[in-house]
């Protein structure tokens, strides 16, 4: 209580004595000019100068944008915070806390300087928010910047203890050099934890720039290499600070963290609680996996006896979960010594890989790369496991058949070793296990399918980054799938998970052919299988000429109602002929007519089944045939849109395959001509409705650089020039897609204008904005068209010109600056519609 009167009678005190300063000798504290300069200089000015200091800084991160309405907006201009209660002084103070550490990173540019002198003017930073000042700004502290800082700060008689050596730095007026400060951090390690949680504050509010980190792994490797000795106190301070470091997601923050663990690594030998809270915080979440092995492997060397026998099991868990690891272990183990890391790993493993699983893993993917000078260490491990899991009744593990099948010759000699050895306990019991482990054949009895020519097992072959090892997996399991391998004998659920995880990876076209001659159907779950021979086609990991037929005639193999869906919407982006995907329509009209889905009663697939399009996929009017077919079916059943089969081209409209999109569209469109034909209104506005709106996405699509062409929407709603438009998207040309797409809209909004009669003069009526009749929904579209068009960003192309005349003019024919005049009023109307609206109006007047 004393202590805090005290304090605060100080802290007025010298705010008097400062105030009567700048009275007495008429100057003002200032960060960019010197005293009587600054007293000549109005709040105004200063404000105007921080308020463009921060629009530079708003050009530079948006982040500071929010700060524009706080501490730099009119409303605080005049404010002084000493007549502020206390709860208002501290939403001022967490304000400007966030406002420094934001400005950090660019402490020493000028608008920075500019935004600064504000803060001091205004909200007398140097003297209220010292701590929070020299937190943000600590990284500079050897920058001319800082020492003015310095120069014009108050201390609180509180902090006098922790930054009184920089009141004779200022006095000197000398830069804070990196050993001035490291020896201060020695005297009173308050201050190097103050620099600590500076750092991770920041990191905190999210900042990210290099002079941060790297300021603190100097800081604190220096004051762990000066330390005369790190005793347990000093280990108790410094590895919090450490694991703090190692939390961060950043990859140059944990570059920092990783250099003063191995400074203290160094340095003292770990206890083994610490040592394991250290290993388990590098390896938990690291930004780059290689820099943290490197780490580890530091470590490591020089903490070999903290552990008296096995890492633990919870960092060998953690080091399980990451899939890249072994490959970079084993590529460290070809370029460095790091042995004193590999046998601890090693060891721990062959000891835990008999129960756990997870570890089991692990320890085969490494061993499947592992150099050959780790085998004998490794053997002998796996041979004394082997011996003591038998002693106690307990059957072998997979590893040991991996093991033996990869490295044959060093473990016959670690069997050896272990023979003639008296430490292993009963020596009959001992040798008869030997013996078993010795005369093991392929590992079949244990369940682990072992491949002879790969000299590991089936998943870890099929899963090898090499695909010539690949290729022999996928034939060996083949072998296994028809029998011809009558010693094995693999579960469905096990073949699956490999037959998908190729399919839906794989890049070689010799392992997919392989997996793709297999029974799947009969391997493969349906709702597993679709996707991932979806994926064979859509990816582009391999030329797809060879393997469409397999993938389809795969697709179509699947005799289940209930994927009717799925299987059609995977097939729907391929039934329009197209040069690029050609291939696979061909092979979906082959293999159609003899499948379950095919053979079906009803619904689209057997529609064209049925409709004898094999032999004709050469002809010009191919695609016109297949889109009649689609658009029969329907506007048959277009009251049913939401079962399976129709539901498929709903979907499709909105689908971000481009391919499947445009023939939805185009099926749309002859069925809307269908429903017209037959006088049925209602439907056909509804379906071009659906319509419309998709191809307008396709039309406008901002990177699509196509140019819809006058003659196309001219005679789109003509039949031959309908022929010919899908026609095109058998060309070479991706302007074909938009072109179709700008002639399905152009055929569906024409067809409107035929079976919707627009009542004169009615754009302004009350009518016009909606009241569910085919008219109205008619008007609807033709603003909708006009609206998306005209809200193109930049200025209208010629297409656009074409696309609102020609298209827009089908329906208004006469009336068309009525309905210009009548959008421009229109309180739905985007500021940009209107505007163009208009344009568009005086350019008719």
């Amino acid at each position: 209580m004393a202590s805090s009167l005290a304090s605060q009678l100080y802290k007025m005190r010298t705010l008097d004595r400062a105030m009567g300063n700048e009275r007495t000798h008429n100057v003002k504290a200032s960060f960019l000019f010197d005293g009587r300069q600054a007293a000549d200089l109005d709040t105004q000015t200063i404000f105007d100068i921080g308020r463009d200091g921060l629009y530079e800084l708003r050009q530079i991160n948006q982040r500071f944008d929010v700060y524009a309405e706080t501490l730099f907006s009119e409303s605080i201009k005049d404010m002084d915070r000493v007549l502020q209660t206390k709860e208002e002084n501290a939403k001022l103070d967490e304000s400007i806390r966030s406002f420094l550490f934001q400005l950090a990173p660019h402490f020493l540019t000028k608008p920075a300087g500019k935004t600064i002198e504000w803060l001091v003017r205004r909200f007398r930073i140097h003297e209220f928010n010292t701590r929070d000042v020299l937190a943000a700004i600590m990284p500079y502290h050897e920058t001319k910047a800082f020492l003015t800082m310095l120069t014009i700060i108050t201390f609180e008689t509180a902090d006098m203890d922790l930054f009184g050596f920089l009141v004779a730095q200022r006095k000197s007026r000398r830069l804070l050099d990196r050993q001035t400060l490291m020896a201060q951090c020695l005297r009173d390690r308050s201050l190097m934890a103050f620099v600590c949680q500076a750092v991770f504050r920041a990191c905190r509010q999210g900042l990210d720039y290099p002079g941060l980190h790297s300021f603190y792994a100097m800081v604190m490797s220096q004051y762990i290499g000066q330390l005369s000795t790190i005793d347990n106190s000093a280990i108790q301070f410094i590895v919090p600070f450490v694991l703090d470091g190692l939390k961060l997601s950043s990859k140059d923050a944990q570059a920092a963290a990783y250099m003063v663990l191995g400074s203290l690594a160094t340095r003292v030998t770990l206890t083994e609680e610490a040592l394991d809270k250290v290993l388990c915080a590098v390896a938990q979440r690291p930004a780059d996996v290689r820099t943290m092995a490197m780490c580890l492997v530091q470590v490591l060397q020089t903490q070999a006896d903290a552990f008296n026998s096995r890492l633990p099991v919870r960092f060998l868990g953690i080091l399980a979960s990451h899939s890249k690891l072994p490959r970079i272990l084993c590529q460290l183990a070809e370029s460095f010594n790091v042995e004193m890391f590999m046998r601890p790993l090693l060891s721990s493993l062959a000891h835990y890989a008999f129960t756990n699983a997870e570890l089991s893993q692990f320890l085969a993917a490494l061993v499947a790369v592992l150099p050959v000078s780790y085998a004998p260490t490794l053997c002998e491990r796996i041979v004394a496991e082997y011996v003591a899991h038998g002693l106690e009744n307990k059957g072998p593990a997979e590893i040991v058949d991996i093991v033996q099948l990869r490295y044959g010759q060093q473990m016959e000699d670690a069997i050896g070793v272990a023979a003639g050895s008296s430490e292993m306990g009963d020596r009959e019991a001992v040798h008869k296990l030997l013996y078993e482990l010795k005369a093991r054949g392929s590992g079949n009895k244990s369940g682990v399918v072992l491949i002879k020519e790969t000299a590991t097992t089936l998943y870890l072959s099929i899963n090898h980054a090499d695909a010539g090892i690949r290729l022999v997996a996928a034939k060996a399991l083949k072998a296994i799938v028809t029998g011809e391998r009558a010693d094995v004998e693999l579960v469905r659920e096990e073949v699956s998970s490999l037959v998908v995880d190729r399919l839906a990876q794989d890049d070689s076209e010799s392992v997919l052919e392989v997996i793709l001659s297999l029974p799947l159907v009969t391997l493969v779950n349906a709702q597993e299988l679709v996707p991932a021979l979806v994926s064979v086609i859509e990816d582009e990991r391999v030329p797809i000429g060879k393997l469409c037929s397999k993938v389809v005639r795969n697709l179509l193999a699947i005799d289940d109602s209930q994927m009717y869906g799925q299987v059609a919407s995977a097939l729907f982006p391929y039934l329009l002929k197209c040069s690029s995907t050609e291939a696979v329509t061909k092979a979906v009209y082959k293999h159609l007519p003899g499948s379950a889905f095919g053979k079906q009663k009803s619904g689209w697939l057997a529609s064209l089944a049925s409709a004898g399009l094999d032999n004709g996929l050469a002809a010009g009017k191919f695609n016109k045939s297949v889109a009649r077919v689609l658009a029969t079916e329907l506007a048959a059943k277009w009251d049913s849109l939401a079962d399976a089969q129709t539901g498929v081209w709903a979907a499709q409209l909105g689908s971000s395959n481009r391919l499947a999109q445009i023939t939805a569209i185009v099926v749309g469109a002859h069925a809307e001509t269908l429903l017209a034909k037959a006088k049925d209104v209602n439907r056909s506005v509804a379906a071009a409705s659906l319509v419309v709106g998709s191809a307008l996405s396709v039309l406008l699509e901002a990177d699509s650089g196509a140019v819809v062409s006058e003659d196309v929407l001219l005679a789109s709603g003509d039949g031959s020039a309908w022929t010919s438009l899908l026609a095109s998207l058998a060309g070479v040309q991706r302007d074909a897609l938009t072109k179709v797409a700008g002639g399905a809209l152009s055929a569906t909004l024409s067809v409107l204008s035929s079976v919707v009669q627009l009542k004169p003069n009615q754009w302004f009526a009350a009518s016009a904005a909606g009241d569910g009749s085919a008219e109205s929904q008619y008007r609807s579209l033709l603003r909708t068209t006009f609206g998306a068009i005209v809200s193109r960003a930049g200025k209208l192309s010629n297409s656009d010109g074409v696309l609102i005349g020609r298209v827009l003019g089908l329906g208004m024919g006469d009336e068309w600056a009525q309905f210009l005049a009548s959008t421009w009023i229109a309180e739905s109307s985007s500021a940009l519609v209107k505007s163009r609206s208009l344009i568009s109006f005086q350019a008719l007047l």
